[in-house]
């Protein structure tokens, strides 16, 4: 692939955006971005997240990594996410590489590649992003001249079916030791260092894994598998943490995008670890110990960041909200602080019980959507196996809880496949979802839902189940077979599954060794690409590459000896394995496994005897008084008592009377033309929030800011006075609108608003044409008149100018009941020009002509008034 600077980079691209669906994604539109001199730093770091832009924009971790990387005044981080697979051909035909999102380098003229591995359905990106930047697949392949390659994430708890596509891999926290990776990489670079005495560099960091100096042996027949030790690498790896989470280490303005994103919300992490206890969830054992921020703290950062972001929805990051120690003070605070913004507080990982149902009443006082539950089986038994506490009776009860405070829909998540499963297992879970239909009748009528959905289990490393096989995908199917047959005699209720093929494939990537890498690479050259995604999902090309590399899928998805060495027996987890070893004998004796976070220390590795354990101070009042329990609590607030210590939900205070509705006038120009009408909306209510403007919001759940748009523009289009109206309680003042235009995307802007009088035309009615200007014609130039075009066409156009420059000047009717109406569309197809010739023309709507309601049809420039 030839090098190719930024600029004309750039320039390239606009002859490919028009052309992809969302051109959005793949240009750096955000606020709050950091942009630095590129010859002000020693080191560059793209961070390429190997998943397209919606998913790795809504990753709290890689905006970590972001802040820690650019707050260092020697290193610059910039992104880069998995093109769709449209864009990839694009770029492939335009000869050009994958690019940051914030200067348009060529990913290979960064210094380091960060990759994180947060799913292993992400692993088959890999050779995508390395492929697409130019960058050689493998590490021992890669020249000196070349990037490092660097991974980190969750996925690290076996890294071997990816290790050899890595330089060297971050286990653990990024907090704990990516400033000494980066000044590794710094100091041998400057030292004139090759790229293996860089690397030697690198393996003498605590925390990081160089996978090249490490030699693995599969099994083979009789011979178990093993780990040779290397001479100058520790062995094994050790992960590492931080004692304590510090909110610097957080970014004070997070990013906003502005194209979709799956979370489209402010999040922020209040507590990292979990010590529950539950053997099959590898996050539980990978994330201890358990650190807490502290409270106000949190809420003080998250309104700040709402005037930042004017986001409406904020999200408290954990892997078990309840667990929190002060989750009763902290959702009551916010949600009282932010309900007059209306602006929601959404707790992602709550509980199957009734106080977590008693926290989701305390902040749903702005939106209230599903409620979802996660037991995981249906099986009080099953239960006790995997070191679940609650049981289908406490389920019911807050199923109950629910109904009464008005939710209507419930979500279950279940797995099937756990070890010692059986068939009246699978039962339960049909009489707990039967309950659960019943209990909300009982208490709303026929209108409740029950939605389950079934997952297979997988076995995970660090976790004891890991020894355990996963079940075979043709007794996986006769079990969902029989949850479908059961579920068809349960009214309200609906079952969903995913399908076993599917798990088979993450479940060979998270349990194989380093030999898989060759199986990843050949199933990528198979056409595999995006196999998180359904729509992209390639079962026939890893069947092809499995069957090509010799993979023997039933021996790598069955059990493994307790004493096997496991490919990723060369990481440390901090967790024993004697612990997990003892984990599994009390989950056959289904014994529980207290939650040692309240005290009590099991000794499974990780070190303090619970000292290490940080809970966060009582630092915020609640009803006007401190928390009555000691500053460190004995035991988790939903054992204490069934229901949250919560104020009961009050009234929103209710909003002021309309004061005048405000028409503003504004551009879409630059690279927000490639924003799309939908994209724009939001972005506008976001800046309104966020500059607070005094806008009324809209009654009832789910309030938000009513913004009664002009005519869309089509994406790619430019507009120079583009309009919308908004009720307002107060007078909108200049300094509104100078908040509101700093929150807003490049190429947006507000340039006017002006009051309604009352009783005004909505905007809709009063619109009533719109003048285009239109670039040069490329091959040649546009006619001097309309009258050769097609009437179905012409008979829509008010005037028709040909200027000087050589570009064309529409004016076109907008408002049917004045006649005919076209499209800039229609005009330059019935000129011949082709569909990708239509998509690159650079068009711009100068001028949106308003008149009353029933006044004649008239041109442009005879219109009484024009936006």
């Amino acid at each position: 692939m030839t090098t190719i600077d930024p600029t004309t980079l750039r320039e390239r691209l606009d002859a490919i955006l028009p052309t992809v669906q969302s051109p959005s994604r793949y240009l750096g539109l955000e606020r709050n971005l950091t942009r630095k001199p590129w010859d002000s730093v020693a080191l560059r770091v793209a961070l390429a997240f190997p998943d397209a832009y919606e998913i790795g924009m809504s990753h709290q971790g890689t905006r970590i990594l972001y802040h820690l990387v650019n707050r260092r005044e020697d290193t610059l981080a910039e992104r880069a996410f998995a093109p769709m697979p449209d864009m990839a051909a694009a770029l492939r035909a335009a000869d050009l590489p994958l690019y940051s999102l914030e200067s348009y380098h060529s990913i290979a003229d960064f210094d380091v590649v960060g990759i994180s591995l947060q799913s292993e359905l992400n692993y088959i990106n890999i050779p995508y992003l390395l492929d697409l930047a130019g960058i050689a697949r493998r590490a021992s392949e890669r020249a000196d001249s070349e990037p490092l390659v660097v991974g980190g994430g969750p996925c690290t708890a076996n890294p071997e079916p990816v290790a050899d596509f890595f330089d060297a891999i971050l286990i653990g926290d990024a907090e704990a030791a990516l400033d000494a990776m980066l000044d590794a990489i710094r100091d041998g670079r400057a030292a004139g260092e090759d790229r293996i005495g860089v690397l030697h560099r690198l393996a003498a960091v605590e925390g990081v894994y160089v996978p090249r100096f490490y030699a693995w042996t599969p099994a083979s027949g009789d011979r178990p598998g093993a780990w040779t030790e290397p001479e100058n690498a520790p062995f094994p790896v050790k992960r590492v943490w931080v004692d304590r989470l510090d909110l610097a280490d957080q970014p004070e303005a997070p990013i906003v995008p502005f194209a979709e994103v799956i979370q489209d919300r402010l999040g922020l992490e209040i507590m990292r670890g979990c010590t529950q206890g539950c053997r099959f969830c590898q996050a539980g054992y990978w994330y201890r110990p358990v650190r807490e921020h502290d409270p106000a703290e949190v809420v003080e950062r998250l309104e700040r960041q709402i005037d930042e972001t004017g986001f409406e929805e904020i999200g408290l990051l954990s892997l078990s909200s309840a667990d929190y120690s002060q989750v009763e003070p902290l959702v009551y605070n916010l949600a009282d602080r932010l309900s007059d913004r209306r602006v929601s507080v959404n707790l992602p990982s709550l509980r199957a019980d009734s106080f977590s149902v008693g926290l989701a009443e305390a902040v749903s006082r702005v939106r209230k959507s599903g409620f979802t539950f996660a037991p995981e089986t249906g099986s009080d038994r099953l239960r006790r196996v995997i070191n679940k506490t609650f049981t289908n009776a406490d389920m019911v009860k807050a199923a109950e809880a629910a109904f009464s405070k008005g939710w209507n829909a419930i979500k279950v998540y279940a797995m099937i496949g756990l070890p010692t499963e059986t068939d009246d297992d699978l039962e339960e879970l049909a009489v707990l979802a039967e309950d659960l239909a019943k209990t909300g009748r009982r208490i709303r009528g026929r209108k409740v839902e029950i939605k389950v959905s079934v997952g297979c289990f997988i076995p995970k490393a660090w976790t004891p189940f890991q020894w355990q096989p996963f079940v075979d995908p043709d007794e996986q199917q006769r079990r969902i077979r029989f949850l479908r047959d059961r579920f068809r005699r349960i009214q309200g209720t609906r079952l969903n599954w995913s399908d076993p093929e599917e798990a088979v494939l993450e479940a060979l990537l998270s349990r194989g060794g380093r030999e898989l890498g060759r199986t990843i690479e050949r199933a990528h050259d198979e056409g595999a690409v995006f196999d998180g995604w359904t729509d992209f999902l390639n079962l026939d090309a890893w069947r092809k590459a499995v069957a090509a590399t010799g993979v023997d899928i039933k021996k790598e998805l069955g059990e493994r000896g307790i004493a096997d060495t496991l490919p990723w027996d060369v990481i440390d987890a901090g967790v024993r394995k004697g612990y997990l070893k003892a984990e599994w004998r009390r989950a056959v004796r289904e014994a529980d496994t207290e939650d040692c976070k309240w005290g009590r220390c099991y000794r499974c590795g990780i070190p303090g005897d619970g000292a290490d354990t940080q809970l966060a101070a009582c630092t915020l009042p609640l009803l006007g008084e401190n928390m009555p329990e000691a500053d460190r609590p004995k035991t988790a607030a939903y054992k204490l008592r069934p229901e949250p210590r919560v104020p009961p939900q009050t009234r929103i205070e209710p909003q002021a009377p309309v004061h005048r509705r405000y028409r503003f006038r504004f551009t879409k120009m630059g690279d927000a033309r490639y924003l799309s009408h939908r994209q724009v909306m939001d972005a506008l209510e976001r800046a309104i929030r966020g500059g607070r403007v005094p806008v009324r919001y809209t009654e009832g759940y789910n309030p938000h800011i009513r913004l009664s748009m002009g005519p869309a523009l089509s994406v790619g289009h430019e507009g120079e006075a583009e309009l919308f109206d908004v009720d307002c309680t107060s007078q909108v003042r200049r300094q509104h609108i100078a908040a509101v235009n700093r929150l807003l995307p490049h190429g947006i802007e507000i340039i006017d608003v002006n009051p309604l009088l009352p009783g005004a035309p909505s905007l809709g009615k009063m619109v009533s044409a719109s003048r285009y200007r239109i670039a040069p014609r490329p091959d040649g130039n546009w006619p001097e008149a309309s009258s050769d075009l097609d009437p179905a066409v012409t008979d829509g156009i008010l005037r028709w100018t040909v200027l000087s420059d050589g570009s064309l000047t529409v004016d076109l009717n907008a408002r049917q009941a004045a006649g005919p109406t076209t499209s800039v569309k229609k005009i330059l197809q019935s000129l011949g020009l082709t569909e990708a010739e239509v998509q690159v023309s650079r068009i711009r709507r100068e001028l949106i002509v308003l008149q009353p309601p029933g006044t004649p049809r008239a041109t442009p420039a005879t219109a009484p008034s024009a936006g």
